[in-house]
Formats: C-alpha cells, sequence, structure tokens
C-alpha cells in the first residue's frame, strides 16, 4: 500500500482507492479537445462541453448509478462512504474511471469514459454496469442511471421551472433541446440527452419522481421506491433517468449501458446509442481511449530506485500534461497556462506540442500582446502582462525537439483579427511588445497581473512594473535569438543582444535589494518596491530568485546568492515557500494576495508550482542534495506532511502553510495547475539532464544524491535513446560503446544504449 487509501498498479497505468472514505475527493479527468468530465472515487464530477473561443454547455452537472434489487436499492458510486456493509474498490485510470462494488450478494462494476469523439457539436460520456448474481437464488436487479444538469434551469426551493422533457422510444432515452445562442461563430440547437444500450424498462423525466422533494444525487426517492416510475415531465424541473432490468441467476451476469451528453441531432443519439450498445463495444473504446494516450505518451520515460515515482511521471503526470495543453485551468482557457503545459509536453510529444503552440498563437494580438484567456464567447485581456512571454519558451523547446527550424517557422499562423504571419513572427512580436511595455526605470509593467495573478493592483496606473517578468522576458528575448540565429536572421540576433544586456543592467540596478540580497518582485504605481526586505509583509519572493538563475540575468554571480539567501527564509518543514511572511491584510498597493489567508496558496503557501521551478533550477546548478529535498516535497507522497491527505497519482498546486493551523499541509486545488507539468519537465530536462539541441542532445544529469544508478528512454526525433546513468565520480558519456566527446549526442536514427557516468 502507497497510503491507507490505496496504491498504484503494477505498471502504473492505473491508482487503486480503497476506500471511499477520504477527507477530500480525489478526481480523475477524461477528455477530448472539444468535451472534459470528471469523476471522483465516489462518482462526483460534471461535464462541460466547449467551442473554440470557450462557450460552454454543462450536459452533465452530477451523476449517479443504482442498483435496486430484493425491495433495497443503494448507489453504485460507493455511497454513503459511512455504508460499512459493502465492499468497495475504485480503479482510476488513464482515461476512464471504474469503481467496484459488492453488496447484498450483488457484484457491480461501474465505470465512466469519455470516447474518441472530437466533433465540435458532440460531447458525451459513457457509463457501464457490469452486474453479477453472487447468491445462490434467482434475483431481479434493476440498475438505473441519472445524470443531472441544469439546462431547463436551475432547481431551487420555491423555484420556477417550466420545462417538458421527454422519454423517446426512438432515441432509447430521454432528452430536452438547448438553444446554445454564439456557437463556434453561428448558432447552434443542441439535444441534452441520456440514452441506454440495452431495453429500457422504466425511465424518469421529473426530478420531484425520481430524487423526490427530499432526496439527493445519491440517495434519490426512486432506489427506495422499487425503480423508476415513468414519469413525465410538464412545467417542472426535469430529471434524466433510465433504468434496465437484469434477471439473474446465481453466478449469472449482465451488462448495461448509458451515453449521457449533448448533440445536434436525435440521429446522433441513436448512432451513439448503438455505438455502446454491448460489453465488447464498450471495451473496445475504452482500450481505444487507452490506446490513444500512450500512443502521445510515447516511449520517453524515467525508471529510478522509487518506483512509485515512475509510475507518476511515465503516466499521470503526462496524462495531466496532455490534457493541461488543451485545457488549461479547466474552469477558464488561460493562454499563459496553456502555452506553458505546451512548453513541457514537448519534452515526450513535440509533434502534438507544435500544434497546440500554433493553436494558441490564433489568440494572439497582431501587435504581438497576448490575451489572459478565452472565455464565454469572447477574448479577454483581464489586464495581464505576462501573456506573451511564454511563446518563445515553448517555440524554442519544440524547435529544438523536432529540428528544421526554417520548416516550423515558417509555417503561417494566423492572429486573432484573421490576419496572418510565419510563426516566427508572432514570436518577435511577443519579445517586441513586451520590450516596449515599459514603466518606471523602463522595466516592463506588471499593468493589472503577471505570473502571480494576485499581485493585480500594483501597475494599474501603467508605471508599475514587474521584476520578475522584466527577467522572464531576459530569457524570453536570449531564446528568440538563438531561434533567430537558427535561420541566418542576423540582424534579430544583434539586436536581442542589444536589447538583452539594456534590461540585465535595469534589473541589476533597480530590482536588486542589497540589504536582502535578492531581486524583488515589482515595484507599484507609488514607487513602492514589493518584494523587498524593507517592506514588513511579502518581504521575499521566490520567483524572481529562481527565475534569475533559469535565465542567466545574475551580474557577478548574483543570481546564485539570491537564492541561497531565499532558502535561508523561505525553506521550512513542508518545502520552500512561495513568498513569506504572508500578508495578513488586503494591501491596495498589491493587490487581492492579501485576501487568502496567510499561508494559503500565492499568500505564502509552499506552493509546488515554483517549487518545480526551483527542482530545475537546482539541478541546473548540480545541487545534488537540493534536488533530492526537492522531489521529497513536492510529491504527495513522500512528503511526511501531506501523505494521505492528497492524491498520490496527480500534483496540486499547493500545500498550505503552518499559519493556516489545523489546514497545515492540505493540499490545494489538483490536476488544474501546472505543478505535475513542470515537475515532469524538470524530471526530464533538467535532473535527468536530457536536453535537445537543435545538433544533438545534450546530456548534463543531475541525480539526487542518494541515486547510483537510473534509467531514461528518449525519444529524439527519428532515434530512441537508451540511457543509464551511473555514479562513478568521473564523467563520461559512451553511445552503443564508443565514447562521445563532450556532453552531446549525436543525432540517429534507430535505437541507441548510451552510458552517462557522472
Amino acid at each position: 500500500m502507497l497510503n491507507k487509501y490505496g496504491y498504484f498498479s503494477e505498471s502504473g497505468d492505473e491508482f487503486i482507492i480503497t476506500t471511499p472514505d477520504i477527507e477530500r475527493n480525489w478526481y480523475n479527468y477524461l477528455f477530448t479537445d472539444n468535451y472534459i468530465t470528471f469523476t471522483s472515487q465516489a462518482g462526483i464530477g460534471e461535464g462541460i462541453i466547449q467551442d473554440r473561443l470557450g462557450n460552454r454547455i454543462s450536459p452533465v452537472l452530477g451523476r449517479g448509478l443504482y442498483a435496486v434489487c430484493g425491495g433495497e436499492g443503494w448507489c453504485l458510486n460507493g455511497l454513503p462512504v459511512y455504508d460499512e456493509d459493502k465492499k468497495y474498490l475504485c480503479r482510476h485510470g488513464i482515461g476512464y474511471t471504474v469503481i467496484e462494488l459488492e453488496k447484498n450478494g450483488i457484484r457491480t462494476e461501474y465505470g465512466l469514459f469519455v470516447p474518441n469523439e472530437d466533433l465540435p457539436t458532440t460531447g458525451c460520456e459513457v457509463a457501464w454496469v457490469k452486474v453479477k448474481n453472487l447468491t445462490d437464488s434467482h434475483k431481479s436487479v434493476k440498475i438505473m442511471a441519472y445524470c443531472a444538469n441544469d439546462l431547463d434551469g436551475r432547481y431551487y426551493y420555491q423555484g420556477y421551472n417550466v420545462s417538458s422533457v421527454e422519454y423517446l422510444e426512438d432515441i432509447n432515452g430521454i432528452y430536452y433541446g438547448v438553444d446554445s445562442g454564439e456557437w463556434n461563430g453561428g448558432f447552434a440547437h443542441f439535444e441534452s440527452f441520456i440514452s441506454c444500450g440495452q431495453p429500457v424498462s422504466g425511465y424518469d423525466c421529473a426530478r420531484s419522481a425520481f430524487i423526490g422533494p427530499y432526496g439527493n444525487i445519491h440517495d434519490p426517492k426512486a432506489i427506495h421506491k422499487g425503480g423508476c416510475s415513468n414519469s413525465e415531465c410538464i412545467a417542472e424541473k426535469g430529471a434524466f433517468a433510465l433504468q434496465t432490468t437484469h434477471w439473474l441467476g446465481p453466478g449469472e451476469e449482465g451488462f448495461s449501458s448509458f451515453v449521457m451528453g449533448i448533440t445536434e441531432s436525435f440521429d446522433r443519439i441513436k448512432e451513439l446509442t448503438a455505438r455502446f450498445d454491448t460489453e465488447e463495444k464498450v471495451f473496445a473504446e475504452v482500450k481505444a481511449v487507452k490506446d490513444k494516450y500512450y500512443g502521445i505518451f510515447g516511449e520517453t520515460s524515467i525508471s529510478t530506485p522509487d518506483k512509485n515515482l515512475d509510475k507518476l511521471v511515465n503516466n499521470w503526470l503526462k496524462y495531466q500534461t496532455v490534457m493541461g495543453s488543451r485545457w488549461a485551468r479547466v474552469r477558464h482557457n488561460g493562454i499563459r497556462d496553456l502555452t506553458s503545459d505546451t512548453d513541457c509536453l514537448s519534452s515526450f510529444a513535440p509533434e502534438l506540442a507544435w500544434e497546440r503552440l500554433k493553436r494558441i498563437m490564433t489568440f494572439q494580438y497582431s501587435n504581438g500582446y497576448a490575451p489572459r484567456t478565452v472565455e464565454n464567447g469572447a477574448i479577454r485581456d483581464n489586464g495581464f502582462s505576462d501573456n506573451t512571454v511564454w511563446m518563445n519558451f515553448a517555440a524554442h523547446c519544440i524547435i529544438c525537439e523536432l529540428g528544421e527550424p526554417d520548416k516550423y517557422l515558417s509555417e503561417e499562423v494566423p492572429f486573432n483579427d484573421g490576419s496572418t504571419a510565419p510563426v516566427y513572427e508572432h514570436l518577435r512580436r511577443s519579445v517586441d511588445w513586451l520590450y516596449n511595455f515599459k514603466g518606471l526605470h523602463g522595466l516592463i509593467q506588471i499593468w493589472e497581473g503577471d505570473w502571480n495573478d494576485c499581485i493585480n493592483r500594483a501597475g494599474r496606473e501603467h508605471k508599475g512594473v514587474s521584476v520578475w517578468l522584466t527577467v522572464a522576458w531576459y530569457r524570453a528575448n536570449k531564446l528568440f535569438a538563438e531561434l533567430a540565429g537558427m535561420i541566418g536572421d542576423e540582424e534579430q540576433v544583434r539586436l536581442a543582444e542589444e536589447r538583452g544586456e539594456e534590461m540585465k543592467k535595469l534589473v541589476d540596478e533597480y530590482g536588486w535589494d542589497e540589504e536582502g540580497g535578492y531581486y524583488i518582485y515589482a515595484i507599484n504605481d507609488a514607487g513602492r518596491r514589493i518584494g523587498a526586505s524593507s517592506e514588513a509583509e511579502g518581504s521575499l519572493h521566490l520567483a524572481p530568485q529562481i527565475w534569475a538563475v533559469l535565465s542567466g540575468i545574475g551580474v557577478d554571480g548574483k543570481d546564485v546568492k539570491a537564492l541561497t539567501n531565499a532558502e535561508k527564509i523561505l525553506d521550512c518543514d513542508l518545502g520552500t515557500r512561495i513568498m513569506y511572511p504572508p500578508y495578513t491584510h488586503y494591501d491596495r498597493g498589491v493587490g487581492a494576495i492579501g485576501v487568502k489567508h496567510p499561508g494559503v496558496h500565492e499568500n505564502g503557501s509552499v506552493y509546488l508550482h515554483s517549487m518545480c521551478w526551483k527542482l530545475a533550477v537546482d539541478a541546473l546548478l548540480g545541487r545534488e542534495d537540493k534536488v533530492e529535498w526537492d522531489i521529497e516535497r513536492i510529491l504527495p507522497f513522500a512528503n511526511p506532511v501531506v501523505a494521505g491527505r492528497a492524491e498520490p497519482y496527480i500534483l496540486s498546486n499547493s500545500y498550505m502553510g503552518e499559519e493556516t493551523g489545523y489546514r497545515y499541509g492540505t493540499p490545494g486545488q489538483s490536476w488544474r495547475t501546472a505543478s505535475g507539468q513542470w515537475f515532469l519537465k524538470a524530471m526530464f530536462n533538467f535532473v535527468f539532464g536530457i536536453i535537445p539541441t537543435l545538433n544533438g542532445l545534450k546530456l548534463a544529469p543531475c541525480l539526487p544524491s542518494s541515486w547510483s544508478e537510473a534509467e531514461a528512454v528518449k525519444r529524439f526525433r527519428k532515434g530512441v535513446y537508451h540511457i543509464k546513468y551511473k555514479r562513478t565520480g568521473n564523467k563520461k558519456i559512451t553511445l552503443n560503446g564508443k565514447p562521445v566527446e563532450g556532453d552531446t549526442l549525436p543525432v540517429i536514427e534507430g535505437e541507441a544504449e548510451v552510458v552517462c557516468e557522472f
């Protein structure tokens, strides 16, 4: 057992949860490019279909699966958690979740997945139930599926619902028509539905009949009344509930399948229902989903002394990265988030990363600026200044992975006004826009926010500046210069180098805190130095110190000095805090960071996104002991304060600080964060030191001090490198038994054996 709640399967492609009774829901996300849903170990979750501009419809706002047998009914989700008269197991897998239950002599297997379906007007999820009679007598078992949504209006007490939800034999299900308004630039009419692949023995269209006035989704009236009552729905809140019945002898099994979602026509509903109407068809589709993801994951992997770490990185963090590079933070389509996650995606799926980067660029303005998000049918700037800086990070990584810079950088991509330009021009304008977006002292404006969303009042008068963003721009500008050099644009190389030196001097002059011995975070409109040692609260921020090293902007070793000094204050048993001391009140000169309780998220927690940046930087500096310490604090199953409180198979955005009292060590939001993506990138590119370059694969590892050996597999263009790391005290690399001069492996075709001694 990894902890008291569960463990990884042998291959790592599943995390097995042994009880539904966990102090918070442990989720799994299931998705295609247009539809995403999530479910916890207790079946709790919702599903969303989205168009290109972030218009959204939620055809699933909760789901319940139930059994009724011998006059008793129960929920197949594993709820209520205090019901001990059952055997339970949940298997979260890559692209699916299965909840197994034994109760009253009946064994059920309830599964959920999103099929490989990417039509812009169809979003659906499929639930199946396998049922087996474990008794020595015949049983009649009713299986019911219920899908909640608010497309016909929200249900609330003394509410006013006038919808009509209908059951139609023609589609073997229930539907409700929805007019979307704007959808992908036009008008769309949808049918929200639930259908069944087997004969229907009952249904309910009215919430009052299925849930009842005093029930809820996990304990509906219907399971206490013997099943569905074939209720109609006229001028009240609708329900989407279907029932099948299985007559099972001793040891006999039955199978039910249900499709829930939204689509454009009745004919499409019938097609989807028929597609999943047998056990064989359903499991073939589940396999196809899993195969799709492992096809994306490819050969790139690691093998370390910690097998749980391997399973996390090689399976789940890849999955999280694929999701983030398409769905960002799920609740909104952050351009920064999409771009950064795409940068991380390139470490194992560069071809897909390139396609996703081009998609992101279509939201960029033709002047080079990029908006904060795309949401509810509109491009929303939200006054954030950092969104465009991430593009060169991603583009540089992808080009180094794929090679052929002339080919890729010349591809035409539209801006959000419909005009088009080569990718290279998108990147040039992104650097130019930020360079010209200056405020106090010639540094780059923070405007209404940069990477730290909660410092959102420092630059509203267009004077305040971000030292962190200026440092990040310095790195983006340097990488752009390398891209320009790859295609022979020497004028842009020269200009980038001049600008870089200019900004380097300004950061050294105005961004350095001499008394603290580190870089400040920002200067607000009034000239106040945020993140300076003179500040009573928020006097030290981690991000500028990390990025100073990552970018190489430090003068006379100040970058390493800043990081070392910062660690003395920010390191604690839980990990490395994002900033310290936390704000205790709302500060109008800083922003929303003070709204959060001290120790929560951006306000002084161990913020894992920035800790994963630190892991990369510690490896870059060759600090083996620090690398080991970072990994132990980041991993949810290794951190002694956090273990058992966070999903072990995915990363959260933060661990709450000691200022939160009883919440100390509580994980923040899981899945919808860049922590997992950047941990994966830090492991591949920095800890294992597998660094793609235009001319070959550079090896510069910094493995934890307790590791004497490790292995990695890296697909690089047309070659696959099998790399063995050995701690010998000598730096030596061999390729197929022959010494390699320097630290860069040549580009190969086929497979090769590499030994990297360190």
